[in-house]
């Protein structure tokens, strides 16, 4: 006998959506509308399981062309940009049908709770990795210590997606799989957390990083805090925490570099001079007046990069794009080689070479950012290409207190897995942990096995459980570390 068939609209067919749909079809019983503005996208994807799949073009601010598409479908899946989603929120509201996302919440999407409660709808959001896999882990560890009497009183999350290590191969450890000049601007954003019983208001949290080898003795790596830590502690249930730091994990050297370029104005958003036609112009253009005298550190690092020396205009260049750097937030240890880094970065970058062209305007005539024209440069030296591996690293540093002895000890909770190069096919380990995370939420929907509604975030038992368990069959395992116990267990506290 045929299962009957149940009918998703996923709306966006991007980087993170053919694992989505593999999941989705697997069990033979779900037909997909793959729906995008961009249709050969959208045909591309639905012509990985022509049985199951179709594609659809749409305009979701049309609201009549997206409430038809709702409408011909049980539940929807919204991978578009998050800025985007509030007409498919609208939508589902208006028909009724349930919806995932694997976005934060925002505030307009949270004001729909009472509504999509009260018609018994189910808006899933959060599921995929960061966020997604870092809430249901941090849920998990808490809600197993609350059970032992047990609580938390520090915590610690840190997640990011890299290369592999062996393809880290440039200054800043790190490519893009798509445009910069989004991430780069959102690391200019302030980060807000508590340390120490302390809340802390970082304007430049590429200044607060902090270089960790307690995570994997294989991979030299940096953490900083981003966005706001605290809207978290109250979400968790950790408002008693006196550490509390949600944050970002990279290849050491990357903030050092990211931040220096961000004193040096190459990513802001002022109109770039009609004078500027070559990367050298971008960087003398903002480097126009007298310098600051150089740190003893960079002449130092200077010194020990060159090879064959260079011309005075390079030499003048050089000491001109050093000398601007704040270096104040840097630990004296580590100043020479971290401008020895930097140093290799802007040659990689192609800084001393006139023949780095720029686009500086639009095709309207009008000047581009700074931040545009140099995210071009950094898209076209960082990019992902057909060969390269993604790298996924994810980190909980918990410090648990007994509530009958007041005895504290840590317990570490870590997530290294890597994907496969376009070339070889398969997924990248980005596609595979926000794809199915998304589409395992979708699913457990489907089958009922959610009984909460409204607006919901995956810090649930009923909703983490379950999927941490498709996870790990999936081979998505975090290791659990506990020095209570001195262990080191997969997905055991």
């Amino acid at each position: 006998m045929q299962k009957s068939q149940k009918k998703v609209l996923l709306l966006g067919s991007g980087l993170m959506t053919p694992a989505l749909v593999d999941y989705l079809v697997s069990f033979k019983d779900t037909q997909v509308t793959v729906a995008s503005n961009l249709i050969k996208e959208a045909e591309g994807v639905a012509a990985r399981h022509p049985q199951y799949l179709k594609a659809a073009l749409v305009d979701i601010f049309n609201e009549k062309e997206l409430d038809a598409l709702v409408q011909a479908h049980d539940a929807v899946i919204s991978f578009v940009p998050p800025t985007m989603h509030l007409p498919v929120f609208k939508s589902c509201l208006k028909i009724g049908r349930h919806l995932t996302t694997s976005s934060y919440v925002s505030p307009d999407m949270e004001k729909l709770h009472e509504e999509a409660k009260k018609k018994g709808l189910i808006f899933l959001n959060e599921v995929g990795l960061d966020p997604g896999i870092d809430i249901m882990s941090t849920m998990k560890v808490k809600d197993e210590a609350e059970a032992k009497g047990w609580k938390i009183v520090a915590y610690e999350s840190y997640c990011g997606g890299l290369p592999v290590a062996e393809q880290a191969d440039n200054p800043f450890g790190y490519k893009f799989s798509w445009n910069p000049g989004a991430a780069i601007k959102a690391s200019k954003n302030k980060a807000t957390y508590k340390k120490g019983g302390k809340v802390v208001e970082s304007p430049a949290p590429l200044k607060v990083v902090e270089t960790r080898d307690d995570i994997s003795v294989a991979m030299r790596l940096e953490v900083y805090p981003n966005r706001d830590s605290l809207v978290f502690m109250e979400k968790f249930g950790m408002q008693s925490c006196e550490t509390f730091i949600r944050g970002t994990i990279r290849f050491s050297g990357f903030s050092f570099i990211i931040s220096a370029f961000h004193d040096m104005g190459l990513t802001s958003d002022d109109a770039v001079p009609a004078s500027v036609v070559t990367l050298r112009d971008l960087a003398q253009s903002r480097l126009a007046k007298a310098s600051k005298s150089l740190h003893p550190k960079a002449q130092q690092a200077i010194k020990d990069s060159l090879e064959g020396g260079l011309s005075e205009q390079d030499l003048d260049l050089t000491l001109r794009l050093m000398s601007d750097i704040d270096v104040s937030y840097v630990p004296e240890g580590e100043l020479s080689g971290l401008f020895r880094q930097y140093y290799k970065a802007l040659i990689f970058l192609g800084f001393f070479d006139d023949k780095t062209p720029l686009v500086t305007k639009f095709k309207d005539g009008k000047s581009r950012s700074y931040l545009d024209a140099f995210g071009d440069v950094l898209a076209q030296k960082l990019s992902m290409t057909d060969e390269d591996r993604d790298l996924v690293i994810m980190r909980h540093n918990f410090i648990l207190e007994d509530q009958t002895t007041k005895k504290r000890w840590g317990h570490y909770s870590t997530l290294i897995a890597s994907g496969s190069s376009k070339k070889q096919g398969g997924y990248t380990i980005m596609a595979k942990t926000v794809g199915m995370t998304a589409a395992i939420g979708c699913r457990l929907i489907l089958e009922g096995k959610i009984s909460l509604r409204g607006v919901l975030s995956p810090i649930h038992k009923e909703i983490y459980e379950p999927s941490l368990a498709e996870l790990e069959r999936l081979g998505v395992t975090l290791v659990e570390e506990s020095e209570r116990f001195r262990t080191v267990e997969r997905a055991k506290l």
